[in-house]
């Protein structure tokens, strides 16, 4: 059993995998669908139907003309795959930090002949940054005509933990959220070695990506997702929508990106000298 025509969007988390999707579905007049429909269904839902029947139900949810539509993290596509293959996800370690094929191949040769895509995001401290905030503050995406809170505008003053006292500053009532090296920097390697992980799968299948980045993404909507069209064949429909998805971050983001980058640097800096 294969999924037949299908695209795969492959990300890490806050590369703007979700803006992409939702542009490409928007560019071709589809409504908004369920980006991770795939984990949530088999991982998070826990369902009791066995794969047949509940891939049935996601190519009907997720199906735009002949495609189906989906995106996967690297760290829990395992366990889509033990659920591809054995209609479970017991025993599988999550989060999945290395690439390892067998607990890859079942997803891998469902999904044999689909259009791969892969988003990444090429500043990965600004990628850190909007992680940590999100999760802070729980805001994750704003359509058009969403509010958001005063705290994500980045006009408020930031406290810092940091290695610099200097940036520690007052949070407004309500809202507190802090720049705290540490956590950040955890983030950091994680998409780090996300990104690399996902290089590795794709050379094991001898897959060649769409790639996008979220730069690209960012800036030149729609005309960055020419090559995804040609290789659907998918037409662009004729009276272009605004993209229904906006850009939460602003100020805090890029500040707080520099002081991670900054503060990485010295620290590399600092070891390097260490006993010096």
């Amino acid at each position: 059993m294969h999924a037949g025509k299908a695209v795969i969007f492959c990300a890490t988390q806050r590369t703007g995998s979700t803006l992409v999707f939702d542009d490409f579905l928007n560019v071709v007049g589809s409504g908004r669908l369920n980006s991770e429909i795939l984990y949530e269904r088999t991982a998070l839902k826990k369902t009791q139907l066995p794969w047949n029947e509940l891939w049935n139900e996601l190519k009907e949810l997720n199906r735009v003309h002949d495609y189906f539509f989906g995106k996967v993290m690297f760290h829990y596509t395992p366990l889509v795959s033990g659920f591809i293959e054995r209609n479970s996800t017991s025993g599988v370690v999550y989060p999945c930090l290395k690439f390892i094929p067998e607990l890859f191949d079942s997803f891998r040769n469902f999904f044999a002949d689909a259009i791969w895509v892969y988003v990444e995001r090429r500043n990965v401290f600004a990628q850190a940054v909007s992680m940590y905030l999100a999760e802070t503050t729980n805001v994750w995406e704003k359509l058009q005509g969403d509010a958001v809170p005063a705290c994500m505008d980045g006009a408020d003053t930031i406290e810092a933990v940091s290695r610099n006292p200097s940036r520690r500053s007052g949070v407004p009532p309500g809202c507190v959220v802090r720049y705290e090296y540490e956590k950040l920097k955890g983030y950091l390697q994680g998409f780090l070695r996300e990104r690399e992980q996902w290089q590795l799968f794709f050379r094991h299948y001898k897959i060649a990506p769409i790639r996008i980045s979220y730069e690209d993404a960012a800036s030149a909507y729609p005309q960055y997702l020419r090559e995804l069209l040609d290789q659907t064949g998918l037409q662009a429909v004729e009276a272009l929508p605004p993209r229904r998805m906006l850009k939460v971050g602003g100020q805090r983001n890029a500040e707080w990106a520099e002081f991670l980058r900054n503060d990485a640097i010295a620290e590399l800096y600092s070891r390097s000298h260490a006993g010096g």
